[in-house]
């Protein structure tokens, strides 16, 4: 028996000794989600990817913190502020504490974060993805990464590069140069590029081979490798199944019932092709949209159809507050242009981003003002209804007639009334629950109608047109450049540019014209250095200095990277 006992202690000792003590202490969770069992299955890695998507959606155009997507517009030669005061603060605010600084900068890292997860754990032992679904899942998180660094190299220069998953914190963090940051976001989107899938092969809410070459396309021209960058565009411009809309498509491409009610039976509300880009419904490939290249998806009242009601706010900032435009009767009383938000009037907007004079006026009368079909009444609009029954002046138009429209304080005019492109709401389509019940007033909606609701576009052909022609002109071959440019203007009836005139100032106008509230104009402006110079130029009430060309390097990041100095931009 002792011998039995002996054996027996001699063997458990022989077995404790012989494990590994890190592994038999290691915890293996089996009734909670961790990144040890988060990231096994293919459906795993799919839920993970998605969340790349919706981030970027929800972080960089749902949210409406007003330190965040709209200044990618305010403060830069498309758009002013809501008040003087504000421009003119503006540039003082912008400070290495404020809230301005760290917006954009704390949501691209958390997106590298989660893609610097999911492509390690795609490659860890416990994934069980199969070579092609890990090729793909990396494909997709390495378009994010690389799509957060060309963003953050063109708002802050030099930042610090990660490519691991960050698994504790880490205070020595090194910046590096604005040049090696493009290069890191040159590599993923090159990754990215040769490994989605055709745009034919994805549908209308992933991204595929070409927005990456498209992006691509914008790093190499940010890195002066001309070349490169024609031939990334041109990957796309080639790409069958692409092409600029230039005839009527989609829902509403019949102008019939789409007319202001009466008393305005004759006012059609739409008539061209860009118009119809626009439209609800008319975003995606499926819908036939052949120069649909990324669209993000929104739906209302669906789970995870939107981060707010349904929509983007963009209506709510960049379309007039015209239920507060005032009209005086002939007894003096003042009445509103229509007692309550209309969606015939610019639905619930707020008038924050009222338009510089520069794009409101100057820009088009450099492209031919009545040609060019995105300043016709139904893309700009520069007058609206009276559709208040207590107005004298009902069923009349307030410019076309000479309305008195009370127009005399700051809140008038940069809140209340200004010219806006139509595509920043949504035009008779507003969502059916947001109309009030009584409709005396016809289009009369509730306080909550204060998104655009429909599909929004990310990249849109016409502008990788712009892309290849900045890099024609990089290239010197102002030729090529006028080329695409006109290929753009035609499809808009606008006079053909002459190469002797492509300059990059003409090429910053055309993407006015063609992607104003689409692109993040305050982003293309700091890539060329050019923020401070077209401010002054055209929106002069902003006091920018030349180190405004660049954010600043937020505090809190500085202040909490004890082991190392992260240098500062200059300036600041």
């Amino acid at each position: 028996m002792r011998t039995f006992v002996l054996s027996l202690f001699l063997l458990l000792l022989f077995v404790f000794n012989s494990c590994n003590e890190e592994e038999f202490l290691s915890e293996v969770p089996l009734d909670f989600y961790s990144p040890e069992n988060s990231y096994v299955t293919a459906k795993d890695f799919e839920s993970a990817v998605m969340n790349l998507y919706g981030r970027y959606r929800n972080d960089f155009w749902d949210d409406s913190n007003s330190s965040g997507i709209y200044t990618v517009w305010q403060f830069t030669d498309l758009v002013h502020g809501t008040s003087k005061a504000g421009l003119i603060n503006y540039a003082g605010n912008l400070t290495p504490q404020s809230a301005y600084a760290d917006y954009f900068w704390v949501r691209a890292y958390r997106i590298i974060y989660d893609a610097n997860t999911i492509i390690e754990r795609s490659e860890a032992p416990e994934s069980e993805l199969t070579e092609d679904e890990k090729v793909l899942v990396q494909a997709e998180a390495r378009f994010f990464r690389g799509f957060m660094y060309k963003l953050l190299a063109n708002m802050y220069g030099g930042v610090p590069i990660t490519l691991e998953e960050t698994k504790e914190p880490t205070r020595d963090y090194v910046r590096s140069s604005r040049e090696e940051t493009y290069n890191q976001a040159m590599a993923d989107l090159k990754f990215a590029a040769e490994n989605l899938p055709g745009i034919d092969k994805v549908d209308d809410s992933r991204i595929s081979n070409l927005a990456a070459y498209h992006l691509l396309s914008e790093v190499y021209i940010s890195l002066k490798q001309w070349q490169n960058g024609i031939a990334a565009a041109t990957v796309v411009i080639n790409s069958p199944g692409m092409a600029l809309m230039t005839e009527r498509f989609g829902v509403d491409a019949n102008p019939v019932g789409n007319k202001y009610p009466a008393p305005f039976d004759n006012a059609v509300y739409g008539g061209d092709v860009y118009w119809d880009l626009f439209r609800p419904g008319n975003q995606n490939r499926s819908a036939g949209n052949k120069e649909a290249i990324w669209v993000t998806q929104y739906a209302v009242d669906v789970p995870g159809g939107s981060g707010s009601e349904g929509g983007f706010p963009l209506e709510r900032q960049a379309c007039p507050r015209t239920y507060s435009a005032n009209i005086k009767n002939k007894n003096g009383k003042l009445v509103p242009v229509a007692p309550q938000p209309n969606t015939y009037l610019a639905g619930r907007g707020i008038g924050g981003m009222r338009p510089t004079n520069y794009f409101i006026r100057e820009v088009w009368n450099k492209s031919g003002y009545n040609q060019d079909i995105r300043n016709s009444e139904y893309n700009m609009v520069r007058d609206l209804p009276v559709m208040n029954p207590a107005s004298d002046y009902f069923g009349k138009w307030v410019f076309k007639d000479k309305v008195p429209i009370v127009l005399v304080s700051e809140a008038d005019t940069t809140r209340n009334w200004y010219p806006y492109p139509a595509k920043c709401t949504t035009i008779g389509k507003h969502p059916s629950f947001l109309y009030l019940p009584d409709q005396t007033v016809p289009g009369s909606l509730t306080s909550e109608a204060r998104d655009t609701y429909r599909d929004n576009y990310i990249i849109r052909l016409a502008e990788t047109y712009l892309l290849r022609a900045e890099a024609y002109l990089g290239n010197n071959d102002k030729v090529n450049a006028a080329k695409d440019i006109n290929v753009v203007r035609r499809r808009a009836k606008a006079p053909d540019v002459d190469p002797a005139n492509v300059d990059i100032d003409y090429i910053l106008d055309e993407r006015l014209r063609e992607l104003a509230f689409e692109e993040f104009r305050s982003f293309t402006l700091r890539r060329l250095g050019l923020l401070v110079d077209r401010c002054k130029k055209y929106n002069p009430l902003i006091q920018y200095q030349e180190h405004h060309n660049l954010y600043p390097i937020p505090y809190s990041e500085i202040e909490k990277n004890t082991g190392v100095v992260l240098e500062q931009n200059p300036g600041y």
